[in-house]
């Protein structure tokens, strides 16, 4: 069971590097004035911050 823990927080550390990346991806598309794309990531990294939200709402060992 503590395997399982390791691996959703192992998950939760990833998904918060990708957020990073995502949100400086989009103020380079922003930036270039492809907002299309921009919006997209924009909401891209919505849903992996709700993803973040959940999995640290995930009790802990």
């Amino acid at each position: 069971m503590l395997h399982v823990f390791k691996e959703v927080e192992k998950k939760r550390t990833e998904l918060e590097e990708l957020r990073i990346i995502i949100q400086a991806t989009e103020i380079t598309y922003r930036q270039k004035g492809e907002i299309p794309t921009a919006e997209r990531l924009k909401n891209l990294e919505t849903n992996v911050a709700k993803a973040i939200h959940l999995l640290s709402a995930a009790p802990s060992p």
